[in-house]
């Protein structure tokens, strides 16, 4: 197991809870079901790599990225979304967001993704 933390955001359990299973072989995994929560600990125990969910309820995904990247802006946020809206995906792009992936997922690439975004540390 490597010293990377990940943590998965997302209210889908399905969603969150198999990103977390997919990925706790190889990483230490958090999973969240809301940005307030996910909020909440970043500053005590910040990851490395934050898999975000764009359609969250209460704080959406864009908001909780960009509180992220003020708080912590060396951390890499991959997010999530159920639709591949342009505009969505470029204002997270802006906002620092390192990449995207469109729901349903599929395990295998995105732990290839997640595992290059890693290297980049």
């Amino acid at each position: 197991m490597s010293n990377y933390a990940i943590f998965v955001v997302d209210d889908e359990t399905v969603a969150r809870e198999g990103v977390a299973l997919a990925l706790q072989k190889e990483y230490r995994v958090r999973a969240f079901e809301s940005a307030e929560t996910f909020l909440a600990a970043i500053d005590d125990d910040p990851p490395d790599l934050v898999l975000l969910d764009v359609g969250l309820p209460g704080m959406s995904g864009l908001e909780a990225l960009e509180q992220v990247k003020a708080r912590q802006p060396d951390t890499i946020v991959i997010m999530i979304t159920a639709y591949e809206d342009v505009m969505t995906v470029i204002k997270a792009m802006k906002l620092g967001a390192y990449d995207y992936v469109v729901k349903p997922l599929k395990m295998e690439p995105l732990i290839t993704n997640v595992r290059v975004a890693l290297e980049t540390i």
